[in-house]
């Protein structure tokens, strides 16, 4: 209750002004004046702690829910680079220790898929041949996104066994320019749904037997 720390209050100010005066019609002016000073001090030293413990108390408000909801986030964040596969692929018409391919001639690609994490993936991966007149993309395989890359930790894949549909060799060789665009859904190893990527699309330059990736 409030009103019995004011009564208290109120008390030892009419003792402290009783005994100064007293002092006072004594003579004894050093003493009253050391009564006033002492109950000015007290008075003082009251207010000051109930503002040091009422401002400790507003820190704790303060601050205490900005901590547990920046955990919150520091946790989410954890979860969300968690669920980010660094993962890599690409075509080309040549790989470091391999031959080279020549698209018009050899009807051939090399493809590349790796993994740049600590982690294992299951990499589902879908072709799809772009040209002018026609759009073909492969169905089954492990170019057709049925059967998966297994990639251990920091390892890659490199496979020159990406087949070229007669349709698009037709559109090539009537002058058509060709595009492969690559698909990619990532799996953790027990099957869990991680990430799909954007389509990488890749351009073949006849002149330079080149892949480049499409801006």
């Amino acid at each position: 209750m409030v009103w019995p720390k004011k009564l208290g209050e109120k008390l030892s100010g009419v003792i402290f002004v009783a005994s100064g005066f007293f002092l006072f019609y004594k003579e004894a002016y050093g003493w009253g004046v050391f009564m006033v000073l002492m109950l000015l001090v007290l008075f003082k030293l009251d207010y000051l702690t109930e503002f040091v413990f009422n401002f400790k108390d507003g820190l704790k408000t303060k601050f205490k829910t900005p901590i547990i909801e920046s955990k919150v986030i520091i946790e989410k964040r954890k979860k969300q680079i968690n669920n980010v596969a660094v993962v890599s692929y690409k075509v080309a018409s040549y790989l470091p220790n391999t031959i080279i391919f020549n698209f018009l001639n050899d009807w051939k690609v090399w493809f590349w898929v790796a993994n740049h994490d600590s982690k294992k993936y299951k990499v589902y991966i879908k072709i799809k041949f772009i040209t002018d007149e026609v759009e073909k993309e492969v169905t089954d395989g492990y170019y057709g996104g049925t059967q998966s890359w297994k990639l251990d930790a920091f390892t890659g894949i490199q496979a020159p066994g990406l087949g070229i549909p007669e349709e698009i060799k037709n559109a090539v060789m009537g002058g058509k320019r060709v595009k492969i665009q690559i698909n990619c859904d990532i799996k953790d190893e027990n099957d869990n749904f991680l990430e799909k990527k954007f389509p990488q699309t890749y351009i073949y330059d006849s002149q330079n037997n080149i892949w480049f990736l499409e801006p």
